[in-house]
């Protein structure tokens, strides 16, 4: 199952694209098996369907991409290796004259973030440690980069990647990335419920030989940072 989750995953009229898409098709061909990848629409549905192993279009649903490392998932999920090396952080206008570097540098700050959400909650963190900065709560990932464009607020706590892509889309030219607040690896994941863990194995097999091979690294593409293998 994979939901939108432009760069790294997204639908188009030609089918779901983007760098982990391309590895999963490989790795399927290197192991010889055929991979069936479903769109849905939210990750709410695409975690759930995962975590019981349920069947969409008549096909037992057995993974999703693109995911985080969590404590609480390894009870019901197998994982791939690190695949993509991303980060959260904060965007600014390049107007701003304080250009912060850092945490501190952001006392007095009004940042806008998407949620609820993870971020929102890593926000309310960093709030924690810095008494005067303002939270500002914004529908989605774009509404806050473009309230950042106008001057309404005066950072976006985002995804260094996905931000970037937004960035781009939506033709913004005076915004960038400040600095990173927290390292992310994203992973392929496996139902517990629904997948041998054989088969999970050869998977993680197969990309250890693609890494290795520089097949991966080729795939992914220059604009990512590809995970180092442990």
């Amino acid at each position: 199952m994979t939901p939108n989750a432009a760069p790294f995953q997204y639908k188009t009229e030609q089918g779901m694209r983007g760098p982990f898409i391309r590895v999963i098709h490989k790795i399927c061909d290197e192991m010889q098996i055929s991979c069936s990848i479903e769109y849905v629409e939210s990750w709410n549905r695409a975690k759930r369907m995962v975590k019981i192993g349920s069947i969409f279009k008549q096909k037992k649903v057995n993974g999703v991409a693109t995911l985080a490392w969590s404590e609480e998932r390894t009870g019901w999920l197998y994982y791939s290796p690190p695949i993509i090396e991303t980060g959260y952080g904060f965007f600014i206008r390049n107007s701003d004259l304080r250009k912060p570097s850092s945490i501190l540098d952001l006392q007095g700050y009004t940042i806008s973030v998407h949620g609820p959400s993870k971020s929102s909650r890593n926000l309310e963190l960093i709030k924690n440690e810095i008494v005067n900065l303002n939270i500002d709560m914004s529908f989605d990932q774009e509404a806050g980069l473009k309230k950042l464009s106008r001057g309404r607020v005066d950072a976006v706590y985002l995804n260094k990647d996905i931000g970037k892509f937004l960035i781009g889309s939506l033709g913004i030219g005076n915004l960038s990335y400040a600095f990173d607040h927290q390292a992310v690896a994203y992973f392929i994941a496996f139902s517990k419920a629904s997948t041998d863990k054989k088969i999970v194995d050869r998977f993680n097999a197969a990309y250890r030989k693609l890494y290795k091979g520089g097949v991966i690294h080729r795939l992914i593409g220059k604009d990512f940072k590809v995970a180092e293998l442990y």
